[in-house]
């Protein structure tokens, strides 16, 4: 394209400490475009509009706008430069009423740059557009549905004066009917020379509305091409990294036994909400099961009602003991069932900051440490010095705080809490993020070793190539659903990243992307 590039990213570098989070990063977006980002999990999408939107600086490299090199340094310094963006997270104020939602931060300290009335006027023209009810302003966000909230923060976006909007995955809540509305007003506001980037992982959609499609793999820009060019299964060929396909293939632990045992947990029609999709799924004893999904498809809600940590709205979750099914009710009821579940976010749904490792790792075996109402605190430690062992949690001190712990340590002193309580069944959701690569393997090794005896072990994790070394089976959810099971042939790093984006797999594509134009 010859006129110069509304926004462009040159020879971007960003890290958070010693994390490369994009390296080399490159994209233009021309003067009405509407550009597509796409990548998977990882990948560098989010720094990528974290960037464009203000709310960090790059490390190295620059930021263009209109062709000159800027300091994007706020939000609303963004804004000044006509950059408006729509996160996938329904950013609202619950204490405040729609309306001030909207308008909120767009006016001066002392004076209103227009008349509550205008304001009122400009946010009805852009929900009638978008077909939605202009009650929504006089409500408070927490009594809306998650899509009006949703509308909401795009309505915020839409009245403001943008010469580039940022979608990253804004039409993941809208029903189609608004999000074909929202199509026609970026078409409409295309034709007017104003430019949209649009991340989405759902193929339908770059396929309807893009002009060009950048592709992002492992913090870098693999390519950009047209959109002619952009079928699905070129993109899926730029994201793909078959150099992890080759690095895993000697470590690939795929055990017999598991394929072929029988069912311990299932799901049926299982539901967060009584409208949501339903989950379907059998889970194997003795299997490692790994669970993939990109952000806001249904991972992890998945792996929080296996854990029985969301209580199904509809549907069963049955566990097997003893050659008979029962049902398995709530969190409570799961732990008593035998299913443990280790989150994710350790500091703020797993570890207690003010007591030391030993309580933090013993908290969920208290009860088999007492009698007749007296607390056998030797019996404690000893179980504890156990775990720590098993694990390698270094330093080995049960009195140590476990806020001195470095992150990985930490999470092994979470997961060695509930390993203590010896449960059938470990539902583990992302519990190796931000974890060095030598615990990692130390981990893999110890969940062979449980599964091989005898317990089963459910894992979520945002990293493909992890489930490819350590899961025999692995369960993609894709629209609030599990859309395939791989295993044997198909499970490959293809073949998830592809059940990712909702496709089933299929042959490799013969474009490599070397051929893309950088």
């Amino acid at each position: 394209m010859t006129e110069t590039n509304v926004v462009e990213l040159d020879h971007i570098t960003h890290r958070y400490g010693p994390t490369v989070a994009l390296q080399g990063c490159g994209l233009e977006i021309a003067p009405g475009e509407i550009h597509g980002l796409v990548g998977e999990n990882g990948s560098g999408k989010s720094t990528v509009v974290k960037l464009l939107s203000g709310i960090m600086l790059p490390t190295a490299g620059r930021v263009l706008v209109d062709g000159r090199q800027v300091d994007l340094r706020s939000p609303s310094h963004a804004q000044r430069h006509g950059i408006v963006t729509v996160f996938q997270e329904t950013l609202v104020a619950d204490e405040c009423t729609g309306i001030d939602n909207v308008f909120g931060g767009g006016d001066g300290l002392l004076r209103r740059a227009r008349t509550a009335k205008a304001e009122r006027k400009a946010a009805e023209e852009v929900l009638e557009a978008l077909g939605a009810d202009s009650m929504i302003l006089g409500a408070s966000p927490y009594q809306l549905s998650l899509a009006d909230r949703q509308v909401l923060t795009l309505t915020r976006a839409l009245v403001r004066p943008w010469r580039v909007l940022i979608l990253d995955e804004a039409t993941s809540a809208l029903d189609l009917a608004t999000r074909d509305r929202l199509f026609e007003l970026l078409i409409a506001a295309r034709e007017q020379g104003r430019s949209v980037l649009f991340v989405s992982h759902r193929m339908d959609e770059l396929a309807i509305l893009i002009d060009r499609a950048t592709v992002q793999r492992s913090g870098r820009t693999v390519g950009t091409v047209s959109r002619e060019e952009a079928t699905p299964s070129r993109l899926l060929s730029m994201m793909s990294d078959r150099d992890v396909e080759t690095a895993v293939a000697a470590t690939r632990h795929v055990a017999d036994r598991a394929r072929d045992g029988a069912p311990i947990l299932r799901a049926r029609d299982l539901a967060g909400g009584k409208a949501a999709p339903g989950y379907e799924l059998a889970v194997r004893q003795g299997e490692i099961l790994g669970v993939a999904a990109l952000d806001g498809q249904g991972g992890g809600g998945l792996v929080e009602l296996l854990a029985g940590r969301t209580p199904p709205a509809r549907g069963r979750l049955e566990l097997r003991r003893d050659q008979q099914w029962r049902r398995v009710s709530g969190y409570r009821d799961a732990a008593r069932a035998g299913i443990a579940y280790v989150p994710g976010k350790r500091q703020e749904e797993g570890l207690f900051r003010t007591l030391p490792v030993r309580d933090n790792l013993a908290m969920a075996t208290f009860g088999r440490h007492s009698r007749l109402g007296f607390f056998r605190s030797g019996s404690v430690l000893e179980t504890v010095i156990a775990e720590m062992r098993k694990l390698g949690v270094v330093p080995n001190d049960p009195t140590y705080p476990i806020t001195g712990l470095s992150g990985g340590n930490a999470q092994k002193v979470l997961i060695g809490r509930w390993l203590a309580t010896r449960p059938d069944v470990l539902v583990l959701n992302d519990p190796l993020r931000g974890v060095d690569i030598g615990t990692k393997q130390d981990f893999y090794q110890l969940l062979r070793e449980l599964t091989a005896d005898g317990m089963t072990v459910v894992m979520l994790s945002t990293e493909i190539e992890e489930l490819l070394v350590s899961c025999d089976r692995v369960a993609v959810c894709h629209a609030h659903r599990v859309h395939r099971v791989l295993e044997g042939d198909e499970f490959t790093y293809d073949g998830v990243l592809a059940a990712m984006f909702g496709r089933d797999p299929e042959p490799a594509a013969t474009t490599t992307p070397e051929e893309v134009t950088l």
